[in-house]
C-alpha cells in the first residue's frame, strides 16, 4: 500500500479523483456536498500526499466558501487545514519512514 492509498484508508466515506489541472497553483480541493476531494494529478507524490493530507484536515469543517482567500474565516480554516495535515505526516509516517533510516 503507498503512502496516499494509506490516506485515502482515512476518509472512507469521501471519494477521491486525479484531475488534470495545468495551473502550477492548484493542488486540490474538497466537495462537501459530493463527498468528493480532488487532487491534481500532475503534482508529485509528495504534494499530493500533502494535499490529501490538507483536504482531510477540511474534512470535518463546516461547509463554506473559502475561495476568498483575504476573508478571516479562510485564513483560519487553511490554517488548521495545514497544522493537521504536518501533524497527520509526522504521525502516520515515522522519521525512519521518510528517510528509509533504521533508528
Amino acid at each position: 500500500m503507498t503512502d496516499l492509498e494509506h490516506v485515502l484508508d482515512l476518509l472512507p466515506n469521501y471519494a477521491f479523483y486525479f484531475i488534470d489541472v495545468s495551473s502550477p497553483n492548484f493542488h486540490g480541493c474538497i466537495d462537501y456536498d459530493s463527498k468528493a476531494i480532488y487532487l491534481n494529478e500532475n503534482d508529485n507524490d509528495y504534494v499530493q500526499l500533502m494535499t490529501a493530507l490538507h483536504e482531510y484536515g477540511h474534512a470535518d469543517d463546516i461547509p463554506a466558501d473559502y475561495s476568498n482567500r483575504k476573508r478571516y474565516k479562510t485564513l483560519l480554516a487553511e490554517k488548521q487545514a495545514n497544522m493537521t495535515a504536518t501533524r497527520l505526516m509526522n504521525d502516520l509516517f515515522s522519521p525512519a519512514e521518510k528517510t528509509g533510516i533504521q533508528a
